[in-house]
């Protein structure tokens, strides 16, 4: 169940992105984690050029209460969770450019 939970989580923040985005950068979600028990969600995104990193964070946080009512109309949850958006550690910093 958890991971219908993530799966849909992450779909539709992937649809709520390319809807909201300006598109001077890619936006991809790369990972959804949820915790206590689905009250508190974290999705990491990477971002195209990389330089764009910090101003879509920024943009995906100050519009959280957007996504909750995208969330609201477009998964079926019980509780709709707390939500947090961050840069992927992972990914950043492994694109390289073709020479």
């Amino acid at each position: 169940m958890k991971e219908r939970l993530i799966e849909a989580l992450k779909k539709a923040a992937s649809e709520f992105i390319n809807r909201e985005s300006n598109r001077r950068s890619m936006i991809t979600v790369t990972k959804v984690e949820v915790h206590a028990r689905g009250s508190l969600v974290d999705i990491f995104v990477s971002v195209f050029p990389e330089t764009g990193t910090h101003a879509a964070t920024d943009f995906l946080n100050r519009n959280r209460d957007e996504f909750k009512q995208y969330l609201k109309k477009h998964v079926s949850l019980k509780n709709i969770p707390r939500v947090r958006f961050h840069a992927d550690p992972v990914i950043g910093g492994t694109i390289e450019p073709i020479e």
